[in-house]
């Protein structure tokens, strides 16, 4: 996973500095929306795979987490950029 990624230059000639706030917060606002519906408000147990046979659930659940490191990949992005923007090269307050 990239622990540090490559920030935006506000300049002139590229995209404005309130646009990009914006779009970085409601991607952020979004993922964080959907890793809560994946992880509180979708169903996930053995019962529901279990007549699909033994190694199905191990599949589904290796799958699942995959998803969730997927998702947690795209808020650590959004979440830098927007404290980036916010604060310039100052460190999260979780990397302190």
């Amino acid at each position: 996973m990239i622990k540090e990624y490559t920030m935006p230059c506000i300049h002139m000639n590229g995209s404005g500095e309130a646009s990009l706030r914006r779009q970085y917060n409601e991607l952020f606002e979004a993922v964080s929306e959907a890793q809560i519906k994946l992880l509180f408000d979708t169903d996930f147990h053995g019962r529901d795979y279990y007549p699909l046979g033994d190694e199905v659930w191990n599949k589904a659940y290796q799958e699942r987490e995959e998803v969730k490191k997927a998702m947690d990949t795209v808020y650590q992005y959004a979440k830098q950029h927007m404290h980036f923007l916010e604060y310039g090269k100052e460190p999260l307050p979780d990397e302190e």
